[in-house]
C-alpha cells in the first residue's frame, strides 16, 4: 500500500514548488526590467498609470510572496504634511514599526518605498 504525504508534507512541496516558480519569474520577468528608465518613470510618476514593464515590477514587489511581517507602507504622521515609511511586524494586534525615513511629499515616500523594495530584492 502506497503511503500518501501527510499534510504538512504536502504543505512543504507546494512551498517548495512555489518558490521555484516564483525564483524563475524574477530572474526571467522582473530583474530584467529593472532599468535606470523605470526607476525614473517611478521616479516622475509614483502614482497613477505606468508602463506595462515597471507595472509589473510593482506588482512583484508588492505581493510580498506571502509574507506580511516586514512589507513596508506608509503612515501618514502628521496630515498632509507628514508621512513616514513603517513596517508591519507580523504579530496580530501589534502597530507597525516607524522607520526613520520621513517625507513631506506623498510622491516622495511613494518611491522612497519603491527604491527600499529594489534594494532589498538586491535588483538595485
Amino acid at each position: 500500500m502506497v503511503k500518501l504525504p501527510s499534510l504538512s508534507e504536502q504543505r512543504e512541496r507546494e512551498f517548495q514548488a512555489q518558490k521555484v516558480a516564483e525564483d524563475v519569474i524574477f530572474e526571467r520577468q522582473i530583474r530584467p526590467r529593472v532599468t535606470p528608465e523605470i526607476i525614473k518613470e517611478h521616479e516622475n510618476q509614483p502614482i497613477g498609470h505606468h508602463s506595462d514593464d515597471l507595472e509589473r515590477v510593482l506588482i512583484y514587489l508588492r505581493k510580498h510572496h506571502g509574507q506580511m511581517a516586514g512589507k513596508y507602507i506608509l503612515v501618514c504622521t502628521v496630515p498632509h504634511q507628514e508621512w513616514r515609511v513603517a513596517q508591519i511586524t507580523g504579530r496580530r494586534n501589534e502597530p507597525p514599526e516607524l522607520l526613520d525615513e520621513k517625507y513631506t511629499d506623498r510622491y516622495q515616500a511613494e518611491h522612497g518605498i519603491f527604491l527600499k523594495r529594489l534594494k532589498d530584492a538586491e535588483l538595485i
